[in-house]
């Protein structure tokens, strides 16, 4: 249920700022938006809400075993060393449900991030659609600012903000805040579509409250390039914002294996790439004629398997040009390095992956996206914690631990 899919506010100290880039001139505006650092998706909590046959939902949609989300993994994930949690909610039962119901999930949200805080991590609570219930999957929920869902989760972000803010978590001990809203989860549709829905998004939370950090995205399923196009004038002048794009480039790499991606039938695809594509190409055929696809889904195969050519040679400088890019907008924009969330990152496990080789690969390219954003100040939160779907990190994907390859990738070795 975790495919793509699917703050520890008060650091204090010349040292822990030291590490990364900027931080020290922008050291004021932490009274503004959270020092979010090293952060980490949870969706397995209040995500994918469970639905009867008829897609409706249950009458205690997150209630289930594969919600469970106890002390003994808050502790680890803070004990690991991150400092905050990207907490994904499934708006659906939120938008659905009337009376006792309601306020029951708003609650269970409520306590949520209170047991986060009381673990000294922050959280953004991140609205985040599913498919489960097709009146709430994603692009239903974003038709157009007019249409009665869109009207919906508009309200929805109006009680959720209002609700953080009056639920005495928001900020640390040092007054820094530690609670952050984002808006909307990789909205389907281009950046340009998606403005008027952000500014009308924005107005929205802001209404609920006036100082609550808010999370904004460029839409295009969060793409970094639709990041740098977002009309930028309607949200001048709040210096409590933070803006987050998700990479998971090369997706030849990091989505094999991924049913309904173009890279499910990929295999073997390893990081950095070789010169020579050739092994990738023979693996990927291999692993075509085994799937028995025929269709549209083997024309997509065979399609996916061609990019390998080019994808040959890709690297870690590869992967540097868009935090470059990230960069010079946030400087054009004068905004503070850790303004920027990379909200999303993460690779999809296939026994490929559980081979030495790929175990390297994985590890190698956990490490640059880790690297790279630290480099240049950026927060980030890699996807994701716990459950199935091939991308948990944590240890046999329920935890509460982590390998050590992760920790080690993600820096969390002490």
């Amino acid at each position: 249920m975790t495919s793509r899919r699917s703050v520890l506010g008060g650091l204090t100290g010349m040292a822990a700022l030291a590490a990364f880039p900027g931080m020290q001139a922008t050291r004021a505006a932490s009274d503004d938006i959270p020092l979010f650092r090293r952060g980490i998706g949870v969706s397995h909590a209040l995500g994918w809400a469970e639905v009867e046959a008829d897609g409706s939902y249950v009458a205690a949609p997150f209630s289930g075993p594969r919600f469970r989300f106890d002390l003994a993994q808050r502790q680890a994930i803070r004990a690991a060393g991150f400092d905050f949690v990207r907490l994904a909610v499934d708006p659906g039962p939120f938008l659905a449900f009337t009376g006792a119901a309601r306020d029951q999930v708003d609650a269970l949200l409520i306590g949520i991030v209170r047991g986060l805080v009381e673990a000294d991590l922050g959280v953004i609570v991140d609205l985040h659609p599913s498919a489960m219930n097709p009146a709430y999957r994603p692009a239903a929920l974003t038709a157009g600012v007019e249409t009665p869902n869109f009207q919906a989760v508009l309200g929805l972000l109006r009680r959720v903000a209002h609700r953080l803010e009056q639920s005495g978590q928001g900020r640390a001990v040092t007054g820094a805040p530690r609670l952050a809203l984002e808006l909307m989860n990789e909205p389907e549709l281009s950046q340009s579509a998606w403005q008027p829905m952000l500014e009308a998004a924005y107005r929205a939370a802001r209404s609920g409250s006036a100082t609550l950090p808010l999370v904004l995205g460029g839409g295009a399923m969060n793409a970094a390039a639709a990041l740098t196009q977002i009309d930028m004038r309607p949200f001048a002048g709040d210096a409590r914002l933070i803006y987050t794009y998700h990479d998971y480039s090369p997706w030849q790499f990091t989505h094999q294996g991924v049913r309904g991606n173009p890279a499910y039938a990929l295999n073997a695809v390893t990081y950095p790439a070789p010169q020579s594509a050739e092994a990738m190409i023979a693996a990927s055929q291999r692993r075509i004629g085994s799937l028995g696809l025929d269709g549209a889904a083997l024309e997509q195969a065979r399609q996916a398997k061609r990019t390998l050519a080019r994808y040959a040679g890709f690297d870690r400088s590869a992967l540097e040009r868009t935090f470059r890019q990230i960069s010079a907008w946030r400087i054009a924009q004068r905004l503070p390095a850790h303004a920027i969330l990379l909200g999303e990152f993460g690779i999809h496990r296939t026994p490929y992956l559980d081979t030495p080789e790929g175990a390297a690969a994985r590890e190698t390219w956990l490490r640059d996206m880790r690297e790279l954003a630290e480099a240049h100040g950026f927060a980030w939160a890699c996807w994701t914690y716990a459950g199935t779907g091939g991308f948990a990190l944590a240890e046999n994907e329920t935890g509460p631990g982590f390998d050590v390859s992760t920790r080690r990738a993600l820096g969390l070795l002490r």
